[in-house]
């Protein structure tokens, strides 16, 4: 895996980095965001794990619902689309296609429409006087006009209430695994068709 990534600059003790726009998470829309804002000359930055819930929270060798002409990422030039990125890899284009395909698409798009992501998380957002103050996970503070959050489907999980009272090894939600090798041998219900 090839990520270009970095640390949002270090600035002297006494100054905090200033930024137009801000991105918290590095996903899909977290990369097409910060593509957008970077090509209309804004001094931005981009924390989070390009792809992070891609290759932590998704099965292995998953096939996508989704079809290839509707899963590129969004530059403002549609230099960086799956048809390019196809073309630059050498991939076949194929319906449906791999999860490895579309992990290995979101890090080529950040390696070429978002060269530098801070991979460090944030912890805190606060407006301070029309301004954002940042607090990244390493105590770094940065501050910005704006933020766009893209925080993904990771802080959105929901387990039913009537579920509470069983014990937690019997309960689990699908963002809980990436490999599915926990559940090999085991009988499994699955609840939800989403």
């Amino acid at each position: 895996m090839d990520i270009a990534v970095g640390t949002v600059e270090k600035a002297r003790e006494t100054e905090t980095p200033s930024y137009d726009a801000v991105v918290v998470g590095a996903g899909p829309y977290g990369l097409s965001a910060a593509a957008h804002l970077h090509a209309r000359g804004l001094k931005i930055a981009i924390f989070g794990r390009p792809m992070g819930f891609w290759l932590e929270h998704m099965p292995e060798g998953m096939r996508m619902r989704s079809y290839w002409w509707a899963t590129n990422l969004s530059d403002p030039d549609k230099k960086y689309d799956l048809h390019h990125y196809a073309e630059a890899t050498g991939t076949f284009e194929q319906d449906p296609f791999w999860l490895s395909t579309v992990v290995d698409y979101g890090l080529w798009f950040q390696k070429h429409a978002v060269p530098i992501v801070d991979e460090t998380y944030v912890t805190e957002i606060v407006n301070e006087s029309g301004r954002f103050e940042i607090t990244l996970a390493d105590g770094r503070v940065v501050q910005s006009a704006s933020v766009v959050m893209a925080v993904g489907l990771a802080y959105y999980t929901y387990k039913p209430e009537e579920y509470s009272r069983l014990p937690a090894e019997m309960v689990s939600h699908s963002t809980d695994y990436g490999k599915l090798d926990a559940l090999a041998g085991k009988r499994v219900i699955v609840v939800g068709g989403g």
